[in-house]
């Protein structure tokens, strides 16, 4: 036992004796050594720019526990905390700072600054107490991170690895080349050399080396040869001695067994034809088998020529004497009109020096000829069709050898038949390794699959192609298995199909992002890797380009689809490759963050994509301003389902939209209540439209000269069922938003437009009166909005000095060239004109005068600053100036003290609304004013 444990040792770690090789073993022993030195020196260089790297690092340190000891002294002897916290802020800018803490003298603290998800194991720490004359005042303690330390030493690790293993690979390299040119080639020449004497070549001879060692062994061998060349030509002559020798004893074995009874019981009782001629091809002798094959008498046939009975062609063949034998096959036509196909094997038979005979045997081989007629046919309509076959067939007997490989093997695998034909295992090292397991079990019977089993591999040149296995069992008629029938069909454009077809599938074909269906889905597994994981964060961003339609309408829709395309590369640049960025339509994405540190720090990501998107983008010469709204939904949430992620997410992007866009808000449980709310409210509105919930109040406007009453404006109510009265600001930007507002200011053009022909039609103190409409911004854009007005005035039969039409300042700028033709209508059809809420938009002096106005309207906000500082009235007088210059009369909104009334009757201002006069007034008590009922002041 002992023994045999022995011998397995020395088999593992021991060669046989002519295993090993002096080149590798040389070439191994070189490399290990160098390899060696090259390892020490640069883990010698390492450990040096390691070491050299810290101390440069601790230097740094030094240095700014030095600037800022110097910098924040005297801002904390002056108790300057302003400054203080400006030096250290500027200073923790820095991302190498992770901590940074200043106490007074009390220890209390003046400044601290931790940087969020910085942890760091070996950071620098550096204190230092603050002094003014040898006074302690405070101490400074700062903390630098070490991770661009450790990322410098990570990179120089990396670089002295690489250097160690390509010089151990040049080296080794080069030293096989050395080896193959001084050892390997030479001793490959010697090899051949030796190939040939031993085939028998003995005149080979080696040519002179280079080298002393080897040319000693090619001369030795030389004479070796020349020895041997020698030896067998003696043999040879002796051979042939021998052989004359056995030749002559022969021809007399031959005449001696010769014996007339063998004979003739031979050619009787065979089957097989039998005759003899002699020089002349007169038949001499013939048995009956010949007679009853050619249909003619045994006496017909003795003595006729050979050409008489068999045809010229067997003639001409029996005269050819320079060959003792005859073996060739012959057809000819009977004496009975048949015809035969016949075998004629024949030889000489030499019985003197001066007499010949030929003796031959005739075999009728008619029926082996049609037997084989139809093998063929049946054998060249099978090979046809396997070869020509499109498939890659092959037949694999029960042994396992191959049978039969058909030509489509080259033309989808690159390699000959001969290469497969060699057994299955050819097949399987060119097949993937994932897929080799098909191969196998389909060797062993168990095909995976009917339909065909999907495998890869690859081609001589290294191409990935894709075949389909289908094969079955193959029995003879008595059960026993033939082997298998394998047929692989190449199928690689198929699959790059199916590819291409998926990708389709799951991206934008515009921006080539990630579409609606493949963003589902990588937020759902997102949301599984977090319940499986613990630390694991993700975020979703819902973004909206800001005024992307504004983008559209003015440049067109091609340069809006490249603007899209370029905003879609700057998203995948700011963000990781394990990330998601899909269009979602239009101009929304939604980028999926996975793997984050913390949940905030999808919202850092989300600032580097705003900053990287606000750089100017030039698209066929358009210089172009990008902004975003974005809204976000950290991990870990409580919802599951991908839809109602990016629903929560798009709830977050409209609220960074109300807030002014190019913000970013993060989804939170109260927005989605208010957005359930919104939605509430906007189903609650179109009810009511429908149920007569909504009516208008009327607010006077009051000429400040006169003291009379010279208008109303028109102001929408809503008199919710449940809630009661709900008012506009609540409602109106809801419409706006989704689109009732031009349906709502349809309704109140026609209900203010009925109402004021009502009150004309009653009091005549209403002839002087104006009816003042507020047209909101998107309502504004309607291009039917003229017609609108005029229609309505039309119907109602109400004189357009009557109604005012109240615009606000940025809804006219916004759509300038549009506004100024639709006023001009307005105005050539006596409809006055207001601009409403001056001075919270972004008109000037040359648009004001571009567009018919009869009136601005000051908002409210100066007016009710008035009280608070000289510059705001003078803000105001600026106003009423600019419009008296204009030739416009002016109203002052939200008039509430005698105090404004005086300042706006000193400007020359010519009309005020607000609560000084009266609040809006409902219909009953506006028609209780015009009968004298009440008077303004009391209500």
């Amino acid at each position: 036992m002992s023994d045999q444990k022995a011998v397995s040792k020395r088999s593992i770690f021991f060669f046989k004796k002519g295993e090993r090789s002096i080149s590798r073993d040389l070439s191994a022993c070189l490399v290990f050594a160098l390899a060696i030195i090259i390892g020490l020196v640069t883990a010698y260089e390492y450990f040096g720019r390691s070491k050299m790297l810290r101390q440069e690092f601790e230097d740094k340190a030094d240095t700014y526990i030095e600037q800022l000891t110097k910098s924040v002294t005297f801002p904390i002897w002056n108790f300057d905390m302003g400054s203080l916290k400006h030096v250290c802020s500027a200073y923790t800018q820095n991302e190498q700072f992770s901590k940074l803490k200043i106490t007074d003298f009390n220890g209390d603290v003046l400044f601290n600054f931790v940087r969020p998800g910085e942890k760091d194991d070996n950071p620098v720490v550096r204190t230092r107490d603050l002094y003014i004359d040898k006074e302690k005042i405070g101490t400074i303690r700062l903390e630098l991170t070490s991770r661009i330390y450790r990322r410098n030493l990570e990179w120089i690790l990396f670089v002295s690895s690489l250097t160690f293993l390509t010089s151990v690979a040049v080296i080794y390299v080069i030293t096989g080349f050395l080896l193959d040119y001084f050892i390997r080639n030479p001793l490959a020449r010697l090899r051949k050399g030796m190939d040939k004497v031993a085939m028998g070549d003995f005149s080979y001879r080696f040519e002179e080396f280079q080298y002393i060692e080897l040319l000693e062994i090619g001369s030795r061998f030389n004479r070796m040869t020349e020895e041997i060349a020698s030896r067998e030509s003696r043999l040879e002559e002796v051979n042939k001695a021998l052989q004359g020798e056995v030749l002559k004893r022969e021809k007399a074995a031959k005449s001696l067994i010769k014996s007339e009874k063998r004979y003739r019981a031979l050619v009787e009782t065979t089957s097989e034809g039998f005759f003899m001629i002699d020089d002349n091809q007169v038949l001499l002798d013939v048995n009956p088998a010949f007679c009853r094959m050619i249909g003619l008498a045994r006496e017909d046939v003795l003595g006729a020529g050979v050409a008489s009975i068999l045809g010229e062609v067997a003639a001409a063949r029996f005269s050819d004497r320079q060959s003792g034998d005859y073996r060739f096959e012959l057809s000819f036509e009977n004496n009975e009109g048949r015809e035969i196909d016949i075998f004629i094997n024949a030889t000489h038979l030499y019985e003197s020096d001066l007499d010949t005979l030929t003796f031959a045997f005739i075999t009728d081989i008619s029926s082996y000829k049609l037997m084989e007629k139809a093998l063929r046919g049946s054998e060249e309509e099978y090979r046809t069709i396997a070869e020509y076959t499109f498939d890659w067939e092959m037949w694999i007997g029960p042994t396992g050898s191959v049978k039969y490989v058909s030509p489509s093997c080259e033309r989808i695998s690159g390699y000959p038949k001969a290469y497969f034909m060699e057994g299955p295992m050819r097949v399987e090292n060119i097949l993937h390794k994932n897929d080799r397991e098909y191969w196998q079990s389909a060797m062993s019977g168990n095909f995976p699959s009917v339909d065909g089993t999907d495998m890869r591999l690859f081609r001589r040149d290294g191409l990935l192609r894709w075949v389909s296995l289908t094969g079955h069992q193959v029995n003879a008629d008595d059960g026993t298995s033939l082997g298998l029938r394998i047929s692989l069909r190449d199928i690689t454009k198929r699959k790059f199909m199916e590819k291409q077809l998926q990708y389709e599938a799951l991206h934008d074909p515009l921006t080539g992002l990630a579409n609606r269906t493949l963003c589902c889905d990588r937020i759902r597994q997102a949301v599984e890797r977090s319940r499986r994981r613990d630390n694991y964060f993700y975020a979703v961003v819902f973004m909206d380009l800001d005024r992307f339609k504004i983008i559209n309408d003015s440049l067109g829709h091609n340069i809006g689809d490249k603007l899209l395309v370029e905003v879609s590369k700057r998203l995948l640049q700011s963000v990781r490759e394990l990330d998601t960025v899909s269009r979602f339509g239009g101009d929304e994405f939604i980028v999926v963050l996975e793997e984050s540190a913390s949940p905030r720090e999808g919202v850092r990501i989300v600032r580097r994509i705003r900053d990287n998107l606000r750089v100017p983008m030039m698209i066929d010469g358009h210089k172009i301003n990008v902004a975003a709204s974005y809204g976000i939904l950290l991990s870990p949430t409580n919802y599951d389902k991908p839809e109602e992620i990016i629903q929560n997410a798009n709830v977050a992007m409209h609220q960074a939209k109300e807030a002014g866009r190019d913000r970013i808000k993060v989804f939170n449980k109260r927005m989605l209540d208010q957005a359930v709310k919104a939605m509430q409210l906007e189903s609650d509105l179109r009810a009511a439209m429908a149920s007569d919930e909504l009516f208008l109040d009327y607010q006077p406007i009051y000429s400040i000269e006169n003291n009379e009453t010279v208008g109303f404006e028109a102001l929408i109510r809503w008199n919710h069922p449940r809630r009661g009265l709900v008012m506009p600001g609540e409602f109106i930007p809801m419409a706006e938003e989704s689109g009732l507002i031009f349906e709502l200011g349809s309704w109140v053009i026609t209900e203010a437009c009925r109402q004021m022909k009502s009150w004309l039609d009653r009091y005549d103190n209403a002839s002087k009166m104006m009816m003042s409409i507020n047209i909101s911004g998107r309502q504004f854009s309607q291009p039917t909005l003229v017609d609108n007005i005029l229609s309505n005035l039309m119907d109602f039969d109400l004189p357009p000095h009557n109604i005012k039409v109240e615009i606000t300042e940025t809804a006219i700028m916004e759509r300038a060239q549009q506004a100024v033709e639709m006023l001009q209508r307005l105005k050539t059809a006596g409809v006055l004109v207001s601009i409403d809420d001056f001075g919270t938009g972004y008109s000037s002096m040359s648009n004001l005068q571009e567009f018919p106005l009869d009136q601005l309207k000051i908002d409210l906000s100066f007016v009710r600053k008035m009280r608070d500082s000289v510059e705001n009235v003078e803000i105001v007088k600026a106003i009423v100036n600019l419009a008296h210059n204009l030739g416009l009369n002016v109203v002052a909104e939200g008039v509430e003290y005698m105090e404004q009334q005086e300042l706006l009757k000193d400007m020359g201002c010519e009309f005020g609304q607000g609560y000084l006069y009266s609040r809006p007034m409902s219909v009953e008590n506006v028609e209780a004013l015009f009968k004298g009922d009440i008077v303004l002041g009391d209500y």
